[in-house]
């Protein structure tokens, strides 16, 4: 190829845009070191824990009821006495009503025909070996 014939063939690539013009590269600014990151807080993750359910309410009494003592069967354990004037009950108070604890000296000295002298039940856990269940004592008058 002749140097004119080059020289033409540029010139018409210049004019129809297939170069692109020679251009310095524009400064750069120096890079300006980033500051470091905070450290941040790393909070190890909770374990889920199941909901706890409240416990169960105790079931309302119910059933037969002791002639005797007028305690619900399935919380009398015992009644054993002497004569018909001093008897011990063993009973579970969780299964019967606080009124028929209450009453049951009275009921029990009623049924052997004598008026109620006196009473005490222990505390539960009290000495027990049974736990859960407490012992009354009752003394009735004498005929």
């Amino acid at each position: 190829m002749n140097m004119p014939r080059l020289s033409a063939i540029l010139a018409v690539c210049a004019l129809a845009g297939c170069m692109a013009p020679a251009t310095a590269p524009a400064p750069q600014a120096p890079a300006v070191p980033a500051a470091p990151a905070a450290p941040r807080a790393v909070t190890p993750p909770v374990p889920a824990t199941p909901p706890v359910a409240a416990p169960p309410a105790p079931a309302a009494p119910s059933g037969p009821v002791d002639g005797r003592t007028g305690l619900h069967q399935a919380s009398l354990i015992a009644v054993t006495g002497d004569a018909d004037s001093r008897f011990t009950v063993l009973f579970r108070p969780a299964q019967t009503d606080a009124a028929k604890i209450d009453a049951a000296p009275a009921q029990l000295c009623r049924q052997a025909g004598r008026e109620l002298d006196s009473s005490r039940t222990n505390k539960p856990g009290a000495g027990s070996a049974m736990p859960g269940v407490q012992m009354m004592i009752v003394t009735c008058a004498a005929a």
